[in-house]
């Protein structure tokens, strides 16, 4: 994910979910909606690597489990809605908060899917893990920046 500096007019913050697997804490990103969200002018269903936050017919933002990655602890930071200075985004943020708490276990079984199917099953049995971070990779990655 590339972070624009010139072409903000706020700084990115980098907002997601936080999950529990294998012994790390893994960041899930959370994404603006893109072209590519849609089929048909419709929003896309979700799958493995995506869950779209969306009311009945608004799009709010995605999810993207292909792109979690394992944290330490020290470098999260708790952020707080109401602290946004931005009214339009606070409001975008709490609608996104409330529809990722009202499927708290549906976000969980899908991340812990993605890292078993990624982990352990062959690039033939699934052919979508060429798009899918090497979870193992950036395990050992954050095991030694922790040291």
């Amino acid at each position: 994910m590339k972070n624009k500096p010139d072409e903000r007019t706020y700084h990115r913050k980098y907002v997601g979910i936080i999950t529990e697997i294998n012994g790390f804490k893994y960041f899930v990103p959370m994404s603006s909606p893109k072209a590519k969200d849609y089929e048909n002018g419709k929003i896309r269903k979700n799958n493995l690597t995506t869950i779209y936050m969306r009311s009945k017919e608004k799009l709010y933002g995605t999810l993207r489990f292909n792109s979690m990655i394992p944290v330490p602890s020290s470098e999260l930071t708790d952020y707080k809605i109401n602290d946004e200075g931005d009214f339009n985004y606070k409001m975008l943020m709490l609608a996104e908060y409330n529809f990722c708490k009202d499927i708290r276990e549906k976000i969980e079984k899908t991340a812990k899917n993605l890292y078993e199917k990624k982990c352990n099953a062959t690039e033939a049995e699934f052919p979508v893990g060429k798009i899918v971070i090497d979870f193992k990779k950036v395990e050992e990655a954050c095991k030694t920046f922790m040291k």
